[in-house]
C-alpha cells in the first residue's frame, strides 16, 4: 500500500538492547503532545516468539516457513495501520519496531532471495520505497557495554559479541536506504532519545 500523504513512516532498527521499546514509547508521547496521530507497530518477531515460533530451529525448511510467514505478517500489519492512518484527518507518524529488511540480517542470502520471491517483492520495494526514513539505534554493546542486559527482554539471548555482529549485519542490509540515520549508543538514554527526536524533527521540518 502506498504511504498516505498525511503520514510519515519511519522504521526503527538496531541490534539487541538498543532501546527501541523505550524510545518508541517516548516518541509516541512526544509527538502526540504536539498534535500528531502516532501509530507504533510492535516487533513482529517478538509476537511470533511469544506465540511459540522458534527462530533458532536447525530445521531449514521450518526456518524458511517461519521467516517468510513473519515477513508476510509484518507487511499486512503495516498496510492495515496505513489504511487507518489514511483516515486520521491530521498529520500522522507511523513508527515500525523493526522494518522489513531486518529479516535479511538474520538469514542466509539465498534464503532471503527465496523469501523475496515468496512475497513477490524485491529489495527496492522492501527497503527503498517502504519507509520515508530508517533510523538505526546502535546496540548498547557498542559503547555502553555496562548497560547491555538480557534481563529486560525475555526474547533476547545474544552475548555482547553476538549483539555487535547482529548490529553490524543490520547496518549492512539497511545501508542502501536513501534516508538512513545511525544513532550511536549512549550511556545516558535521554541523550539517545533526544538525538532521535532531532532527526525526526528535521524530517518533519519542525
Amino acid at each position: 500500500m502506498a504511504i498516505p500523504s498525511n503520514c510519515t513512516k519511519i522504521a526503527l532498527t538496531g541490534g539487541p538492547c538498543a532501546g527501541k521499546s523505550k524510545i518508541l514509547k517516548c516518541l509516541k508521547k512526544y509527538y502526540e503532545d504536539r498534535g500528531y496521530a502516532v501509530y507504533a507497530l510492535p516487533e513482529s518477531a517478538t509476537i511470533f516468539i511469544e506465540a511459540g515460533a522458534d527462530f533458532l530451529t536447525q530445521d531449514a525448511h521450518l526456518s524458511y516457513v517461519t521467516e517468510s510467514e513473519k515477513l508476510k505478517f509484518q507487511l499486512k500489519m503495516e498496510d492495515a495501520l496505513l489504511q487507518i492512518a489514511a483516515t486520521a484527518g491530521k498529520p500522522t507518524l507511523f513508527f515500525c519496531d523493526r522494518g522489513t529488511m531486518d529479516t535479511a540480517a538474520y538469514i542466509p542470502t539465498q534464503v532471503w532471495e527465496k523469501i523475496q520471491d515468496t512475497v513477490g517483492m524485491d529489495e527496492k520495494q522492501l527497503c527503498d520505497e517502504r519507509y520515508h526514513a530508517v533510523i538505526h539505534l546502535c546496540t548498547a554493546a557498542k559503547g555502553a557495554e555496562k548497560y547491555y542486559s538480557l534481563s529486560n527482554n525475555n526474547c533476547r539471548s545474544e552475548s555482547i559479541e553476538v549483539a555487535r555482529k547482529v548490529d553490524d549485519r543490520l547496518l549492512f542490509v539497511w545501508q542502501r536506504h536513501p534516508v538512513f540515520h545511525v544513532v550511536k549508543a549512549e550511556e545516558n538514554m535521554d541523550t539517545k532519545i533526544q538525538n532521535v527526536i532531532t532527526i525526526i524533527d528535521e524530517l518533519l521540518n519542525l
